[in-house]
């Protein structure tokens, strides 16, 4: 079978908004360079219109792979990288893809080679900068969001919080029926019932039917006595409270005493972090297998909802690469900036004594002997600014349980698992 060349193109509408990346303009770029370099190779054509590149699954990607994986491909061509992807851990996923399929990637614009280390390093590069554009739009649009939430307007799409209306006006109004409902489950919460009775109860009294899991996060969220919380920042009396302080007082009080105690949590290394696809939170679950004697414990992250699991040692292996390549990439910054403050000093002085040499305060003698100094400083600077301490896989492994949980819960903020694909879809790192 001839293998053809698969020419992907994709935008987004904010993309063809700011940059004018329309997929015509794109198609018309690509056809030059194939025209150039594959006048006689059959061409097929894989659009994804209005799709963002934070992640992988768009359809025609996914059928671009597919057929590449069938051996239908020999050579991906995209306008620029991040027409493919603006995700460093995607990137490299989709290099490693590329190769072990035994096809060549190009990007016109950015005259992509994956073929040797230094090359590959270069698209690793190009898609943090990516990556970084794709943040900076996003803190953008949270801080219209803020701004939204300063003027007392709920900044959430879709439906209003349960237990409240919005308004014409994107303000929140109690809704004295669903008001009613939260407070009787928090007065039987309160008097010993499970949350399991609760739901139960709650169905057979109000018809209203919801997971214990969901009933518990309905409860304790702050937005019950008025309290709204927006990436990091409560904001007080922002909607009118269905709940009286006490009450709610002593809710969390009867919570924090049904809680996992935490020298347990913390032998689940992703305790409250690992999420299904389906967006339920999974449970901590464990089994216990005995082998001549010896008793061994297996962990694993449970979702009620799909009714599946995935073992804690299988996270771990997954997810280290992307918190290695997260933890890389932030050094990595904060190098640039100390290395920026110390090359703009040294250049600084070594103006001066430039200066000072041509308004003759200075023999020649002191000025090539300041400027070797100089420059020998600059060397010694950059040298130690070279290494970077970065927890590498073995460091990671032989770290105790506790170190463990420390670092990951320092670093990821939220992991997404899929378990039809048997892959981590993302992790959302906390902000440094």
């Amino acid at each position: 079978m001839k293998r053809i060349i698969a020419m992907y193109l994709r935008v987004s509408t904010l993309d063809q908004a700011r940059n004018g990346y329309g997929l015509g303009d794109q198609e018309v770029q690509c056809k030059k360079y194939i025209d150039l370099y594959y006048p006689n190779d059959e061409v097929e054509i894989y659009k994804d219109d209005g799709y963002s590149a934070k992640n992988l699954e768009r359809p025609e990607m996914a059928r671009m792979l597919d057929d590449m994986k069938k051996g239908k491909i020999h050579t991906i061509i995209a306008f620029k990288l991040d027409r493919l992807t603006r995700n460093v851990v995607d990137t490299y996923k989709l290099i490693k893809q590329v190769m072990d399929y035994n096809c060549s990637l190009v990007a016109v614009v950015d005259r992509l080679d994956i073929t040797s280390a230094n090359g590959r390093m270069f698209v690793g590069l190009l898609s943090l900068i990516s990556q970084w554009e794709r943040e900076v739009i996003s803190e953008r649009t949270i801080a219209g969001l803020e701004q939204m939430v300063r003027s007392g307007k709920y900044p959430c799409g879709g439906k209003a919080p349960y237990g409240w209306n919005k308004t014409e006006d994107g303000k929140l109004v109690i809704n004295e029926d669903e008001a009613e409902i939260i407070n009787y489950m928090t007065d039987c919460y309160i008097e010993g019932y499970s949350l399991k009775d609760i739901s139960k109860m709650v169905f057979a009294k109000y018809g209203y039917r919801k997971s214990w899991r969901h009933l518990k996060e309905l409860l304790i969220r702050k937005l019950n006595i008025g309290v709204f919380e927006f990436h990091g920042v409560s904001y007080d009396d922002f909607v009118p409270p269905i709940m009286n302080l006490n009450k709610y007082n002593e809710l969390l009080k009867m919570a924090a005493h049904r809680e996992v105690h935490s020298l347990e949590k913390q032998t689940y290394t992703f305790h409250h972090l690992v999420y299904c696809s389906c967006g339920e939170m999974m449970q901590h679950v464990c089994t216990i297998k005995h082998n001549s004697g010896v008793s061994t414990i297996y962990r694993y992250y449970y979702c009620s909802k799909c009714d599946k699991r995935v073992n804690q040692s299988f996270l771990e292996k997954e997810i280290f690469e992307t918190l290695f390549l997260e933890e890389f990439r932030i050094k990595t910054i904060e190098k640039h900036k100390k290395q920026e403050q110390i090359l703009s000093s040294l250049e600084s002085k070594k103006e001066e004594v430039f200066n000072a040499y041509k308004e003759n305060v200075v023999d020649f003698d002191t000025y090539k002997f300041t400027m070797a100094k100089l420059e020998k400083e600059r060397n010694v600077a950059l040298k130690e600014l070279s290494s970077l301490d970065i927890v590498s896989n073995s460091k990671y492994f032989e770290m105790t349980q506790e170190e463990k949980y420390a670092y990951v819960h320092d670093m990821i903020s939220k992991i997404i698992f899929d378990f039809d694909e048997q892959i981590v879809l993302s992790i959302q790192f906390k902000r440094k």
